[in-house]
Formats: C-alpha cells, structure tokens, sequence
C-alpha cells in the first residue's frame, strides 16, 4: 500500500530535521554562571592547579614557558635586552610581543612556585569559562547541570595533549582562546566586539587571522576596533620598550620561525612542520609550505565565513581557529587546546541528529589529540631525516591531519544548513 500524501509529507520534514545540523545558539543572551557556580569553578581550578603541581613535582619541564613569561618580565623591570635574554634554566627565548612582556610583570610579584600554581588556576579558570561558553552556543541552558558540565569537561580536558601541555608549560594559549571566543560568541552587535581579539594579537600574533575573519565577514566594525585594540597594545609596548619593540617589530624578532625551534620538530604541530618531516627539509621557509598554506588560509578563511554568515558563529569561530594554527610557521602542541570546544562541538551535533557516524568521528577526533601518540610512537629528536614509519609519520603530525579532517567536517556542516533536505 503506498503513502498517503499526509505521511509522505511528515516522513520528509521528520528526515529534513534529521538532517540540520546543530544550530548555534547566540550567547549575547546568556549570563555566566550564578555566585555559587562561579564559586564552585574557582575552587576547582586551584584544586586543579595543586593537584597538577604534585602531579608534575620534579618533572622537569613543569612551568618551563611560564619562566621565561617571568624572565621576559623581569627584564621589562630591570632593563636588558628582551629578545636576547634566556631563561635561567632551559635557555629559551622570549618570543611573544613586547606588549605581553609589559603585561606579564604582576607575575614576578611572588615566588615562582607560588606565582606557578596560580598561573595554572587562572588558565584553568578561563579553560571552565571557554566550556561555559561553548555549551551556551550549542543550545544548553544557564542551569545547574550546565555548571555541572562545565566543571566535569574542565576536569577531564587535561587528559587531551593540548590542555594538558598548555598546563604543564604554564602556557597562556586558554586565556587568549578565551579572549577570542567571548568576543564572537557574547559580542555580536556590540561595541566592544573585536576588543578581545585585539588584545590576545596584540599578545601573540597567531589571533591576527581573526580581524581578517571578521573583515571578510563584513563585521567592519568590530575588525576596526580589533585593529585599533591591537595598534594600541603595540604602542604600549613601543612606549614601555622603544628598542625591543624595535628588534621585534622591524629586525624580525617576531617573525623569526628559528627563534622557537626547528620545524621539524615532532612537537611542532602545524602544516608547515608536516610538511618539513616529510620533506625532510629544514628550510625556513619552503616553497611548497607556502604555497599550501595559502591555500588552505584562503579554503579555510572562506569556510569560516560561510558559517558565520549562515548563523553558525561557534563552527565559524572553530574554522578560523583552526586554520590559523594550521598555517601558523610553528604550532606547539599547546597551541591546539581549541580541541576543546571543536570536541563540545561535535559531541552536540552526534547528539542532535542520534547519528552514530557523528558520534564516533568525535571519538576520532578526541582519540587523535588525547592519546599522545607523539610520546608513544615517535623518536623525540629534531633530526631532520627522523626515518619514521608510515604509521610514525602518521602520529607525528596528527594533529594537522585532524585539523585538516575537521574543516571538511565544518564543510559538510555548513552544505548541510544550505540544502538540509539533502542526504
């Protein structure tokens, strides 16, 4: 017996729903948690941050780039020169702008292992805001349980190689993705939109893709005030430090790749240092990097705006994310912690359409960031020829490969939202 037109009708929009990917929920409406909740975060994260620092005692790389945040201080108090001054015990340089020197001093206010784990409670503070956030934009609501949520992913995000090495290190990449995100998820149509973004570039250079993001966007106002946030923060700096703003700015101390380390390195995790262990090159700056990174900008810079404009302003914000990471010359580990919304992402999309495929492409990805693979499978040497296997050469640039997954992911999202009776 065939159909009746009534049940055809009911069986095409119950597969049309089906088929819509999870909207994405403006959180200019939301508020952030209640006193109690908030209360509840802050205690969580200096129990976190205790718990990393007995975790981590005698572990010789705890706090290693926190130290040289405190040198980079250091120097902005005592004089020096800033690009040129190493950390006390693993040599690094100070690479980030000389603005975020400027801001780093209050970090020098106590002893380094007090100043440490308070460094390691605020990032993972602003960790639990990003989870926050994240949630409100997939569609939960401010209630209990999303408190509850939050503090649980928090928790368990260290168990992904990003977090966990963002906390370790004393990293600042949470607090600036936070930055970012507060102002695309709870600054649309306000006049503050873009300061965020700004100030985390005018930190470190890697958010700059953002203010293009919103330009190509049409969001000329809020890519205005970013600009104008970021020219501040770096005459700020020029003020505070005329030479090394100098050094940084005009003799290529902040676009020197060299400065942070070889490309190849098994813990440099972007395209250009793929590329480099397969090439077996060292090349500062190689032709055929460049010539995919651009293509990839361009794809991914399209991608981003194609959702923001379709409504999609969280998978907007996580593809421009992510290529600007994938194109970046040197992409740590750590640089990576957006894993953690992209993953809220996906859990809510296998959720909402009950699809098995969703739900194990999101165990894929969390498997690809969470399992360590470069400390299971890959040689820790800066080599240029590793000789690595194929499935070695597979997890030393996992994170890339997923980045790169996860944009065509994002792809069929946004295909989806435009013809979403399609199969």
């Amino acid at each position: 017996m065939s159909a009746s037109p009534q049940e055809v009708d009911v069986a095409a929009a119950t597969a049309e729903q089906d088929a819509r990917p999870l909207p994405t929920v403006s959180t200019s409406a939301r508020i952030w948690p209640s006193k109690s909740g908030l209360a509840l975060m802050v205690v969580v994260a200096a129990g976190l941050a205790v718990l990393e620092r007995v975790l981590r005692s005698g572990w010789p790389y705890w706090m290693e780039d926190f130290s040289v945040f405190r040198m980079g201080a250091h120097v902005v108090l005592h004089g020096g020169a800033l690009y040129h001054a190493t950390a006390e015990n693993s040599g690094l340089l100070f690479t980030y702008t000389p603005l975020a020197a400027v801001l780093f001093t209050p970090l020098t206010l106590g002893p380094a292992a007090v100043t440490a784990v308070v460094w390691c409670a605020v990032e993972v503070l602003t960790l639990q805001a990003t989870v926050w956030l994240a949630l409100g934009a997939v569609g939960m609501r401010p209630t209990r349980v999303r408190t509850m949520a939050t503090v649980f992913i928090a928790a368990a995000s260290p168990l992904l190689d990003p977090v966990g090495s963002d906390l370790i290190l004393g990293q600042i990449n949470l607090l600036l993705m936070l930055l970012v995100l507060t102002d695309l998820l709870r600054g649309e149509g306000r006049r503050w939109q873009g300061v965020g973004i700004g100030l985390a570039a005018a930190v470190k250079l890697i958010p700059l893709l953002f203010i293009v993001y919103l330009a190509f966007a049409r969001r000329w106002r809020a890519a205005a005030t970013a600009t104008a946030v970021f020219l501040l923060g770096s005459g700020v700096g020029y003020a505070v430090l005329p030479s090394d703003s100098t050094e940084y700015w005009w003799r290529g101390a902040g676009f020197d790749p060299s400065r942070v380390g070889v490309p190849q390195s098994p813990f440099n995790q972007s395209l250009r240092a793929a590329l480099a262990r397969m090439m077996h090159t060292a090349a500062t700056v190689n032709p055929t990097w460049a010539v995919v990174a651009v293509l990839v900008a361009v794809a991914g810079l399209a991608l981003a705006v194609k959702l923001l404009r379709s409504g999609a302003t969280l998978e907007g914000a996580l593809a421009c994310a992510l290529t600007s990471t994938l194109v970046s010359p040197v992409a740590w580990e750590h640089h990576w912690v957006w894993v953690v919304p992209l993953l809220i992402l996906l859990g809510a999309q296998a959720a909402q359409r009950r699809s098995l495929l969703w739900a194990g492409f999101t165990v894929v990805v969390g498997v690809a960031y969470g399992l360590r693979l470069l400390t299971w499978f890959v040689p820790v040497d800066d080599a240029i020829d590793l000789h690595l296997s194929l499935p070695q050469q597979l997890a030393a640039d996992a994170f890339p490969l997923a980045g790169l997954v996860v944009l065509a992911a994002l792809a069929v999202m946004t295909r989806s939202r435009q013809a979403p009776g399609a199969l």
